[in-house]
């Protein structure tokens, strides 16, 4: 099929465009935009820097991306953005490109950013990721792929999120989440068990997964007793393994679980600062 392109469109000579695609009225697409077959560009939507958007995206009215990194470190180096195949980019969402010269903003397959979400620098996010409404995610953070961020969620520069895992909304994430992890109230409250239920992972495995958890986060043990802990007794599957090479690997510390309030801590004298 011929490509729908509004006369009001501004296309650069240089971008290359693909085919079936439609262009929406003032889309503005620079010259080193690379734009994948069936890609439907609102209005008003921004593209620029060396941005390449795969096959059969649908990015909505106003969004921008490939902008310049909000890192005063940024000297005009030479960087990208790659956004994968059949992704749906809501209203207004930004995306800025790395920072150091030669480095990438990666948004892979399938995934879903609703309006207003905000990818700092040198974000990576994995295929079917989910973002909703007014999440910002500053430089640097990971998103494992089938991670659900809900909305009006802060991720702290350099924080980790893994596979599978889910953030409740209105938090803000500061340290690495684990996969398979729900997050709410700053903590980790339990395996996210409706994720994991749909992800189609048999009984036994999200058994495993629940203990792994509940050994982590919830039985008083620092992480190398705990993680020994998991290896002993803990069926060595290789969702177990990934959970462990995570926190294993973890460089800003692990979220801390959720520790039920008692009448003690109720009644104590609040500390000073």
């Amino acid at each position: 099929m011929a490509s729908s392109i509004h006369p009001s469109a501004i296309i650069a000579p240089g971008a290359e465009i693909g085919s079936d695609v439609t262009i929406g009225p003032y889309a503005v697409i620079e010259e080193h935009v690379r734009l994948g077959d069936r890609c439907v560009i609102g209005p008003h939507v921004y593209l620029t820097g060396h941005t390449t958007i795969g096959g059969g995206t649908n990015i909505h009215a106003g969004a921008v991306i490939g902008d310049e990194p909000q890192d005063l470190h940024y000297n005009g180096e030479l960087s990208y953005v790659d956004i994968g195949e059949n992704c749906v980019i809501r209203e207004y969402v930004t995306i800025h490109r790395g920072t150091e010269e030669g480095s990438h903003t990666v948004v892979g397959n399938n995934v879903l950013l609703m309006a207003f979400v905000h990818l700092g620098h040198n974000c990576q996010i994995g295929d079917e990721v989910v973002i909703a409404n007014a999440s910002l995610l500053a430089g640097r953070v990971e998103v494992a792929p089938h991670a659900f961020i809900s909305g009006d969620v802060k991720v702290h520069q350099f924080v980790r999120i893994g596979r599978l895992a889910m953030i409740g909304g209105g938090n803000a994430v500061k340290q690495d989440v684990p996969p398979f992890c729900l997050l709410q109230d700053n903590a980790i409250q339990s395996p996210n068990i409706v994720g994991l239920r749909r992800s189609g992972l048999d009984d036994a495995t999200r058994h495993a997964i629940r203990n792994a958890i509940k050994i982590y986060f919830f039985n008083g043990l620092n992480r190398m007793n705990a993680m020994a802990e998991i290896r002993e007794k803990v069926a060595d599957l290789p969702e177990i393994r990934e959970f462990l090479d995570f926190v294993g690997s973890t460089s800003r510390g692990i979220t801390a679980g959720h520790q039920p309030e008692t009448a003690a801590s109720k009644d104590a004298a609040p500390q000073e600062p």
